[in-house]
């Protein structure tokens, strides 16, 4: 064979062995599910009864690191996601009790906007649940 036209069809060769190992994927890798860092410092997270439907939709929020937030959990605060101490109104016989948490890394997250999430305070596709969507929201 020709000395100029060999390396002309490695090359090829090459090319093609490239172009068949590629591998195509349609979704994209699934997100990191953040965890409350606090949950083992207090009880909050441990209550057993789920607040009220506030929304049939997580809210996104950007979150810095170390910082301490309170998540509604009652449903009932005027500044939803976060608590504003709606719960602490004797008339309303609330008893649920705002999440604490913190993040370890300052981004953009999901919280749970129906309440009803196991991985409080961060939304895990819970109100996508037939029950959740046809759940009357109530916003007082």
């Amino acid at each position: 064979m020709n000395k100029t036209i060999l390396p002309k069809i490695n090359a090829i060769k090459r090319f093609t062995y490239d172009i068949t190992s590629l591998r195509y994927v349609s979704k994209g890798p699934k997100p990191e599910i953040p965890s409350n860092a606090l949950g083992s410092v207090y009880t909050a997270p441990n209550q057993k009864e789920n607040g009220i439907v506030y929304d049939r939709k997580p809210f996104k929020l950007t979150l810095e690191a170390g910082k301490t937030y309170h998540w509604c959990l009652c449903g009932r605060s005027k500044s939803q996601p976060m608590c504003d101490g709606t719960h602490k109104d004797i008339f309303l016989k609330v008893t649920q009790r705002p999440i604490r948490f913190t993040v370890e890394k300052t981004k953009d997250y999901w919280l749970c906007n129906c309440k009803q999430t196991k991985n409080r305070p961060f939304c895990d596709g819970t109100h996508k649940q037939k029950e959740i969507q046809e759940a009357s929201t109530i916003k007082v």
